[in-house]
């Protein structure tokens, strides 16, 4: 009972921040305005809301203020920003603190932020659903919702190109949900209504096509033919004028037609989509055409499709692996190689893209959109949990569908998704190593580990051309190694390839192996890789958290519990308990067993550079001497 009162009491503690980019950056803690003073703070707190809780490097801070001439001062004049940012948060009644310092520069803490950024993004995704299934009064609705978040121009009287390239695609963004808007309420037949505002928005935007079709066919559509007609001719003299080429074929179609007086113009009742359509989900990301390997693996799913229909055995299955191993691309090609089996569709959330501070909220959140995508209007979808829970699953029973849930942080927040009965099936990816019974009997487990170096070589070869890989295999062989075999970080690495073709593997070999600045030559795959390492060491807690960054600064191939032990100054047992959770959440391996029956543990490569980020962060340097001398003593000298 204690510990419920306390998560309420810790729930009553948590403040609600919100962050407003769409117009004016503003941000309130419960309701009171931060004070966000002078165009430095504005600047350096747009980049850390851009990272959406990643660490934002000082370094990136500097360019974004100073550009390519920052003064000599420009780090102390950083740190002075954020120590007046994070002044502002707390005279605004934040009681817990809302910027941390974490290497190497700043983040933002969002899980408890609401950021009107991705509450459009969310109602748009929603919106634009509704509309593929023929619910255009829901897709209005929705959509004029989104819109209505909008105060201003994004990031207005922010300066910094990287924020002003982010407004730049917000608006495009905006414009793109005009476009849609006034599609479904056009095919509404609400021409009339509109015409006012399409206007206006179609003057502010004057060389942008498809809002010009669309006011077009509105002007028709409302009886002022000749108007629609002229207003072309006017604003094609414009076009031409200003870009120096013909506008597209289908605006010279569109006004040929109104000259004609085609009849295919008028709105036909029965060319509207039916709002009873039953849509066939299709929500897959994009399938990997070159995977490599993983016959074994993509053997093992195909359980989940033995004697399809009517087999009552496995209805789940669970792919575990470390952050880069690949996890999402051998699911989505196993999922697009299925799709024969799955006649009634196929739903995709990614997981990590949800907050589960409020988990009952994110999963009624999740749900609700799963049973409108499943084809049950807005207004029909119920209200309670475990109503909402029912109708997914009688609706899952009637159908063959796939659900795949990515990035699962906890096998548990997944529960309300299974499958009751029938033929449809669910299919998750984790980071960890989680008890099997928490998803039920009969679930398919796959532990994904990295490719084996003969695939990762092919990989490399594949993806950067044989002639440049055939010039230096062992350089090949090298790079795959520093990548630790991980397919996102060997994507990353052709991809820094193919972008720079004056470069060989060798000399790309070279900048890799500097250790501080791997994850910077990798692009944004090292962010991603960043990313994934992150999520998995927020869920630790304690002395194994503490476990994780301490085994980081290890230059040994391999460690034992022993080593772990003297580092953090622990008892053997409890060092290894810590040591066997880091190889359930597959951020550590087991690669042999030593004398005695002693195992011996490692990081996957690129993990460690990570876990050694954390340490050099997160310790003090007596305490890292210290740790590292109690390793070094000549009792260890066996291990």
């Amino acid at each position: 009972m204690s510990s419920c009162v306390d998560d309420h009491a810790e729930e009553a503690d948590r403040h609600d921040i919100a962050i407003k980019a769409l117009g004016t950056l503003l941000a309130t803690v419960d309701g009171h305005p931060v004070a966000i003073s002078g165009p430095r703070q504005r600047t350096i707190f747009a980049m850390l809301v851009l990272a959406r809780g990643r660490v934002v490097s000082v370094d990136s801070l500097v360019d974004a203020v100073w550009g390519v001439r920052p003064p000599t001062t420009a780090r102390t004049q950083v740190a002075i920003c954020i120590g007046a940012l994070r002044k502002a948060f707390r005279a605004a009644h934040a009681k817990e603190p809302v910027i941390l310092t974490t290497h190497p520069g700043y983040q933002l803490l969002t899980d408890f932020c609401s950021l009107d950024v991705g509450d459009f993004a969310a109602m748009t995704a929603d919106a634009a659903d509704s509309a593929r299934q023929g619910r255009l009064e829901d897709a209005v609705g929705l959509y004029r919702k989104a819109l209505g978040l909008w105060t201003g121009s994004a990031y207005c009287g922010v300066s910094g190109q990287i924020v002003e390239d982010e407004a730049t695609r917000l608006e495009a963004e905006r414009l793109g949900v005009y476009e849609a808007l006034f599609d479904a309420e056009l095919s509404l037949g609400h021409h009339n209504e509109v015409l006012p505002e399409l206007s206006a928005i179609a003057d502010d935007h004057p060389l942008h096509e498809k809002l010009r079709h669309s006011l077009m066919l509105a002007q028709y559509r409302c009886g002022r033919r000749a108007e629609a007609a002229e207003g072309f001719r006017i604003w094609r003299r414009r076009f031409v004028d200003e870009i120096g080429i013909e506008p597209s074929a289908s605006i010279h179609e569109l006004h040929n037609a109104i000259l004609r007086d085609a009849p295919e113009l008028a709105l036909r009742a029965e060319a509207a989509p039916r709002p009873n359509r039953r849509a066939i989900p299709a929500e897959l990301p994009a399938d990997v055409p070159d995977l490599i390997g993983r016959r074994a693996e993509l053997t093992a799913l195909d359980a989940l499709l033995d004697n399809m229909p009517g087999r009552p055995s496995a209805r789940t299955g669970v792919v575990a692996g470390t952050a880069g191993v690949g996890k999402t691309s051998l699911v989505v090609h196993w999922a697009s190689r299925a799709w024969d089996y799955f006649p009634d569709g196929l739903l995709y959330a990614d997981l990590s893209q949800y907050e589960w501070s409020h988990e009952a909220a994110t999963v009624h959140s999740l749900l609700h959109r799963f049973l409108r995508v499943l084809g049950i209007s807005a207004e029909s979808v119920p209200e309670r949990l475990d109503e909402c829970t029912s109708s997914y699953r009688s609706l899952l029973a009637e159908r063959r569908a796939l659900v795949v849930l990515d990035n699962a942080r906890s096998l548990a927040h997944i529960q309300p998704f299974l499958p009751g009965c029938g033929d449809s099936r669910l299919l998750v990816t984790t980071d960890g190593r989680q008890d099997p019974m928490a998803v039920g009997r009969g679930t398919v487990h796959v532990d994904l580990d990295a490719l084996p170096l003969p695939e990762a070589a092919d990989l490399v070869t594949k993806l950067v051309g044989e002639r440049r890989a055939l010039d230096d295999p062992s350089a090949v062989r090298e790079l795959c190694r520093l990548c630790g075999g991980l397919p996102l970080a060997l994507r990353a690495a052709a991809g820094r390839l193919i972008a720079k073709p004056h470069w060989s593997v060798r000399h790309f070999v070279y900048r890799l192996t500097d250790d501080n600045r791997r994850l910077r030559e990798l692009g944004a795959g090292g962010l991603e890789l960043r990313d994934g390492f992150e999520r998995g060491y927020h869920a630790l807690t304690g002395t194994t958290a503490r476990m994780c960054h301490m085994l980081g600064l290890l230059d040994a191939g391999h460690f034992t519990a022993y080593a772990g032990a003297a580092l953090l100054a622990i008892g053997p047992d409890e060092a290894e308990e810590a040591i066997e959770q880091l190889v359930d959440r597959h951020l550590v391996r087991v690669v042999g067993v030593g004398p005695g029956g002693v195992l011996r543990y490692a990081f996957h490569e690129l993990v460690r550079l990570l876990a050694r980020e954390k340490a050099l962060a997160e310790e003090t340097e007596a305490e890292r001497y210290a740790a590292l001398a109690r390793v070094c003593g000549p009792q260890l000298a066996a291990c």
